[in-house]
């Protein structure tokens, strides 16, 4: 099984959304920034390296908010949903093609990666 880590971002009624680029795996898709956990690193340190590392944004991870079990043709994962503080830099897409800051309650209507539509819909719930 692997860990993967995502950044819920959630600023003004917004959530920050990322879609894959040509190329990518789930190319095209929505979803929320972050990547997998390498060995020796907590949930937490794991988002703020990716975002460091796929968007060169600062980033502060505050707590687990949500998980979600997805079984993808390659394998089972186990996403992790992190609310975190972003800071106020550009983004810097590496393996995205673009980066919204999405309203929440327009969040579904975006055509998410599998593995996300569970949390987006936790999120609307509690945020929404």
């Amino acid at each position: 099984m692997k860990y993967v880590a995502a950044a819920l971002a959630i600023k003004d009624e917004r959530i920050l959304l990322t879609r894959r680029a040509p190329g990518q795996q789930l190319e095209g898709l929505w979803e929320f920034p972050g990547g997998k956990k390498e060995p020796g690193e907590t949930i937490l340190q794991c988002i703020e390296r990716e975002i460091r590392e796929e968007l060169s944004l600062s980033c502060t991870a505050k707590q687990v908010f949500a998980e979600s079990i997805y079984h993808y043709e390659g394998g089972a994962i186990t996403l992790i949903g992190v609310l975190v503080d972003l800071g106020n830099e550009t983004p810097e897409l590496t393996v995205h093609d673009r980066a919204e800051w999405v309203p929440l309650t327009e969040m579904l209507g975006y055509k998410l990666a599998p593995a996300d539509i569970s949390i987006a819909k936790e999120v609307i719930n509690a945020y929404g």
